[in-house]
């Protein structure tokens, strides 16, 4: 593992939606526990100290002022450049590696590492999920090096509150040395690992002298003693705790709360588990690191991983039954069906059955059948079911059949319409994925009603009248209100994307949907429904002729709106997940494929798709608004589905995208593509589609 950037990073525990976030130099450390909003809770302090001298790791917002109480005199006196006596280490001292499951700081005799395991998970509908995965906290390692010095040192981990009386420092009783918050998180050490509290608004000096003293105000630290001549590691917990995990329609609780009752039984029990911890944290490490040989696309799974374990709840409703949900970032949708479909490329590596989870829970509670309108034609016809867009907002489940997300509308200008056309699509690739990843032809059986009705909603999107149907879904939702307007995922990015309707994205992924059905019913054995798909499926292909321009290579955005001039490089990025399960290049094919790739080439050039001034890869050539996610898709398919070189320039910007953002909001999805500008999506789960240059390549 290569040094790398000093950014900001979440460290999740899995399924605890609670986040250790901190990385970045000139940055404090926030400790978040369902907020999706990084906001400083104070000053991370690690290091080590002799008499008259002390060095420091700091992550620190400014080292004069910043957590300093304006207005109160005496404060002021007390607080006068807090950090100055600490010795802060400067950015190029400081060393930091990062794989799938460590995050290493080093710098003089000091070194930090957080473990953030991302083992398997035991089906969940099935068996218990055991405490060691789903404990609701995280294990940290201080080594201190003194092997050069005859004098003993003190080895200290703590912090430097923004309110400093708010937190306490105490001996939790069986020998458990804790810095906490009320009941919400804390760190803590073992007394029998020789770890002792020094808290007090003069702790640089007890620090130095290796006095244990503890006063509740001021800075507080769990230190160690390091003899002369040896190196040492402190073993850490932090531990977070939450009882509720929703309300709304559906009630639930943390899953861990089975095993744990507090933080501090939680901190317990990783510190009595530290060696199965480590041992997980390095399986982890040598299952997914060095698998691809470019450290800068590694990296970038690294970090994106780390964003989407901080998105994550595993709960238990009041019945018991287990209930995953990823939270959409700072735009806090509970499972946005086209995130889980593209989410898919880590489920499907790690946790399949995760993937059931989330689409039993859109079936039974978040599927809905509509009627449909057809652009320029008079009536309301059969439309068929779909899925919600999402599962509700926030802390709470909306009511059922009804996303958070979705409204009717009057008018195209604006957010918020339905997505019926793509979330349809999208739960065809999430049960798809999930049976055909598993051979789970049991569940699909059980799902034949679904299947069809699937199917079905298809054709009835295609046309109301059988013979005119062309593989283009153009139907749009009378959900969607006077404005007859259907929006895709990308909503947020332009014209020539924002409408399903005839869109060039919708109509390819469309092709894919059908291919996926098609190796599902031959699963199932449906000899019918088979025969449907294939029907509709050849229809597609032949209707590729629709979206060519005449005398250029460029596909059209959108079929049946000329107007739309834009180049759209996202359409290809719909082969990704059906690639990744071996459902492409399908036989008989060749004339999309070819049409594809020819797009593809067009589009990777200056001024189209590549931005004139960074090189980086537009989605669309009329938005600079692009999205490192949905790139790292379209790279992949560009590369190994396609067989089109991309410039390595714009597969570094994506890479550079994640890692600017990352230095304020620790990864975000809507990046301007000449400037790196973060225009939304931050904290964002979706990156996690670089698991596709990791685990998913091999």
């Amino acid at each position: 593992m290569e040094s790398c950037k000093l950014f900001l990073t979440h460290h999740a525990p899995l399924g605890a939606w609670a986040s250790l976030t901190f990385g970045a130099y000139g940055m404090g450390v926030s400790v978040d526990l369902q907020e999706p909003n990084v906001e400083e809770t104070g000053a991370l302090l690690v290091g080590e100290a002799v008499p008259g001298q002390i060095h420091t790791l700091g992550f620190v917002r400014q080292p004069e002022s910043s957590l300093a109480a304006e207005g109160d005199e005496e404060k002021k006196k007390q607080y006068k450049n807090p950090l100055e006596a600490f010795g802060l280490f400067g950015p190029h001292q400081i060393r930091r590696r990062m794989s799938p499951s460590r995050d290493g700081f080093q710098a003089g005799r000091v070194e930090l590492t957080v473990h953030t395991p991302c083992g398997e998970l035991p089906d969940g509908d099935q068996v218990d999920i055991p405490a060691l995965l789903c404990v609701p906290g995280l294990l940290l390692e201080v080594t201190v090096d003194n092997r050069d010095r005859n004098v003993p040192c003190t080895a200290f981990f703590g912090m430097m509150h923004r309110d400093m009386k708010q937190i306490y420092a105490m001996d939790q009783g069986n020998g458990l040395r804790t810095v906490g918050y009320r009941d919400q998180w804390m760190f803590a050490g073992r007394e029998s690992d020789g770890v002792y509290l020094v808290r007090g608004l003069d702790a640089v000096q007890s620090l130095e002298q290796g006095k244990r003293l503890v006063h509740q105000n001021g800075p507080a630290f769990l230190c160690l003693s390091v003899e002369a001549g040896r190196k040492k590691t402190m073993y850490l917990a932090w531990s977070v705790y939450a009882q509720a995990g929703s309300n709304g329609a559906t009630a639930t609780s943390y899953y861990y709360n089975r095993y744990f009752s507090s933080a501090r039984q939680a901190a317990d029990y990783i510190l009595g588990h530290r060696e199965e911890l480590l041992l997980a944290s390095r399986k982890s490490e040598e299952e997914i690191g060095g698998k691809y040989p470019d450290p800068g696309r590694f990296l970038l799974f690294c970090q994106a991983v780390r964003a989407y374990y901080a998105c994550c709840q595993l709960l238990r409703d009041e019945g018991g039954a287990v209930r995953y949900n990823i939270c959409e970032g700072a735009y806090l949708w509970r499972n946005t069906m086209d995130l889980c479909a593209d989410h898919l490329v880590w489920e499907l590596a790690r946790n399949p059955w995760v993937v059931r989870n989330i689409m039993d829970q859109f079936i039974e509670e978040y599927s809905y059948t509509d009627r449909v309108r057809f652009p320029g034609r008079e009536g309301l016809y059969e439309g068929g079911i779909s899925f919600a867009h999402d599962m509700g907002c926030y802390f709470t489940y909306s009511r059922r059949g009804q996303s958070a997300y979705e409204r009717s509308n009057d008018s195209r200008n604006g957010f918020y319409f339905h997505m019926t056309t793509e979330e349809l699509l999208n739960g065809i690739y999430c049960m798809a994925g999930y049976a055909l990843k598993t051979g789970d032809a049991a569940w699909l059986k059980r799902r034949r009603d679904v299947l069809e009705a699937l199917m079905t909603s298809l054709e009835n999107r295609d046309d109301c009248v059988p013979e005119r149907r062309n593989g283009i879904l153009k139907a749009v939702s009378e959900k969607s209100g006077a404005c007859g307007l259907e929006s895709t995922t990308y909503d947020a990015l332009d014209h020539s994307l924002l409408e399903a309707s005839g869109n060039l994205y919708v109509f390819v992924k469309t092709w894919c949907a059908l291919l996926l059905l098609s190796r599902c019913f031959r699963l199932c054995k449906e000899d019918a429904l088979y025969e449907r798909a294939e029907k509709m499926r050849n229809r597609c292909r032949q209707s590729i002729g629709a979206f060519r321009r005449e005398g250029s290579p460029i596909l059209k955005a959108n079929a049946y709106r000329e107007e739309i001039r834009g180049a759209v490089i996202a359409a290809v990025e719909a082969l990704a997940v059906p690639h990744m399960l071996h459902a492409i290049p399908p036989s008989g094919e060749e004339e999309m494929l070819d049409a594809l790739r020819e797009h593809g080439r067009a589009c990777l050039q200056e001024g189209v798709c590549l931005d004139a001034v960074s090189g980086g890869l537009r989605l669309s050539s009329t938005s600079k608004n692009t999205w490192p996610s949905k790139s790292v898709l379209a790279v992949y398919v560009l590369e190994e589905v396609l067989h089109v070189e991309v410039p390595r320039r714009a597969v570094e910007e994506i890479i550079g995208w994640a890692q600017d953002s990352a230095k304020t909001t620790t990864i975000a999805d809507q990046i301007m593509s000449d400037t790196r500008e973060v225009v939304g999506a931050v904290y964002y789960p979706r990156i996690v589609t670089s698991a596709l240059w990791t685990v998913m390549r091999h």
